[in-house]
């Protein structure tokens, strides 16, 4: 749905899609003399925590950005408490807030290079939860290029346009929980025409209110869409 905005553009009543760029929880740790996993396991918390607070809100898509393939050179110290808090995130928080009738849950990503432990969390909420109300996405050993790449081959194969061949659509706001103004690979075709929003209030911080802010304000600022 759709109102007329300032000088008549056309103003978004709520993004349909908003994807999540979780990020500085090594530095939350740092900063609270909490262990890495301990911040993760908080910040997958914090994750579902979002996820409802956008659901109230209306949105109906989330893509979160759990890892890109450039973060799998990480210290094994690291990626243990990203995995530890991811399966965690997989087998108990998703499915005691969401339901398996209402909601879906897609991994994307290069499935090869993830662990096997990982790989059978995120593959049975996959089976288990096949709603169509509200999709999760989780971008987990994911990179733009193989991506585009898959598009390409499928757009080929199937004789559509690329962009019909993406299995992500189009972004309209797109949250990072650091000020660093960068979106570090995250869809970068699906987000080019996205509201970018880069909080300096830690992941671990944020209250659901945040969020509601942050829709009211997408809410009040004109979607030109390159218009």
């Amino acid at each position: 749905m759709t109102s007329p905005g300032k000088g008549g553009l056309p103003m978004r009543q709520e993004p349909a899609h908003v994807g999540l760029i979780p990020d500085g929880l090594r530095r939350w740790a740092d900063g609270n003399g909490v262990t890495l996993t301990d911040a993760y396991l908080r910040g997958a918390e914090k994750v579902v925590e979002i996820l409802l607070a956008l659901r109230r809100n209306g949105v109906q898509t989330v893509s979160v950005y759990n890892l890109s393939r450039a973060n799998l050179a990480r210290h094994d110290a690291e990626l243990d408490a990203v995995y530890t808090a991811s399966i965690h995130f997989f087998t108990t928080l998703i499915p005691a807030h969401f339901d398996s009738a209402t909601c879906s849950v897609r991994l994307h990503g290069d499935r090869k290079l993830l662990p096997q432990h990982y790989l059978a969390a995120a593959q049975g909420l996959e089976r288990s939860m096949t709603g169509d109300d509200f999709q999760i996405n989780v971008l987990s050993a994911y990179d733009a290029g193989d991506e585009l790449r898959a598009a390409h081959h499928r757009a080929q194969r199937e004789g559509c346009d690329i962009n019909a061949a993406f299995e992500i659509g189009e972004v309209d706001l797109v949250i990072r929980t650091t000020p660093e103004p960068l979106l570090s690979g995250f869809l970068p075709l699906q987000s080019q025409y996205a509201q970018l929003i880069f909080l300096t209030t830690p992941l671990n911080d944020l209250e659901s209110r945040d969020i509601d802010d942050l829709i009211a304000d997408y809410r009040r600022f004109p979607q030109r869409r390159g218009r």
